[in-house]
């Protein structure tokens, strides 16, 4: 692998670090629902962060009811994990503000299609009887995180293979061939130094070649998310304008039970679920 993806891997290590709060976040176990005292002290700390995890906890795919008027509020009636998984996308959120465009790529389509390939994942996930959509939600939602570390860290680079992709020429292969490397192996990297886990590693790495890893532990999260990609990209939910994706293996389908009945399912839920996160903005 060429050197200067170690180069790039190394600069993302210090660019893109955690913050403190989010850092001990995740080592103190709140992705598990272990602990709640970590996720209250970080939300003290990060009054931006705090307000706008209180509006998402109001939107559809979280709050049908009365709306929360505080954070203890959500705090006791939200599973402690989902409360600290979504106080980390709310921070991912803030990564991509302000917004920023180069030719067909901007920040805001980035997230529109990061949280509606969430979204999807999570769906598929609760209909195929997975046993945490709510990680796979989060792995949704960051399979892309290393197209935004590739745009902040090298503007001029991203731009030329933004410039390059086309309907016949997706980002990940254009990206192979000017840089020898791409945004999948540069994300995995991130998630790995930000100590996420290995199911949200895996799924940034391989969501667009399951099929090399459908037979390892994480392999139906990674199917998740590369079906609800590529059925996002086919409803114009696309992470750029000129992004085509082939469809997933039929082995990708298989490994989840998905057949053409469960699909025409997932088809007709699928703008509901992407509408329902539509607040996560």
């Amino acid at each position: 692998m060429p050197v200067r993806f170690g180069i790039r891997a190394e600069q993302a290590k210090w660019e893109l670090a955690l913050p403190d709060g989010a850092r001990r976040l995740i080592a103190s176990g709140d992705f598990d629902g272990r602990d709640k005292e970590t996720l209250a002290c970080w939300l003290r700390s990060e009054p931006v962060l705090s307000q706008r995890l209180l509006v998402w906890c109001n939107t559809p795919m979280y709050n049908l009811s009365r709306p929360y008027q505080t954070l203890d509020d959500a705090a006791r009636v939200m599973e402690p994990c989902d409360l600290s998984r979504l106080a980390f996308l709310c921070w991912v959120r803030g990564m991509m503000l302000p917004e920023k465009r180069i030719d067909n790529y901007s920040r805001d389509r980035l997230w529109a299609h990061s949280i509606a390939v969430g979204s999807v994942a999570n769906l598929i996930a609760r209909t195929c009887a997975l046993t945490d959509p709510g990680l796979v939600m989060v792995a949704g939602t960051l399979h892309d995180i290393g197209m935004l570390a590739s745009e902040k860290l090298d503007p001029v680079a991203f731009a030329e293979t933004i410039s390059q992709t086309d309907h016949l020429s997706p980002l990940h292969e254009v990206e192979q061939e000017i840089l020898g490397w791409d945004h999948t192996q540069l994300g995995q990297i991130i998630l790995r130094q930000w100590g996420m886990p290995d199911a949200v590693q895996t799924a940034a790495r391989y969501h667009h070649e399951p099929d090399r890893i459908l037979g390892q532990p994480d392999g139906q999260t990674v199917a998740c998310v590369a079906i609800a990609n590529f059925l996002c990209n086919r409803s114009g939910w696309s992470s750029t304008k000129s992004a085509v994706l082939l469809p997933p293996s039929e082995a990708t389908f298989g490994l989840l039970g998905i057949d053409s009945a469960l699909l025409a399912v997932l088809w007709q839920q699928l703008y509901p679920a992407i509408e329902s996160a539509s607040g996560l903005r």
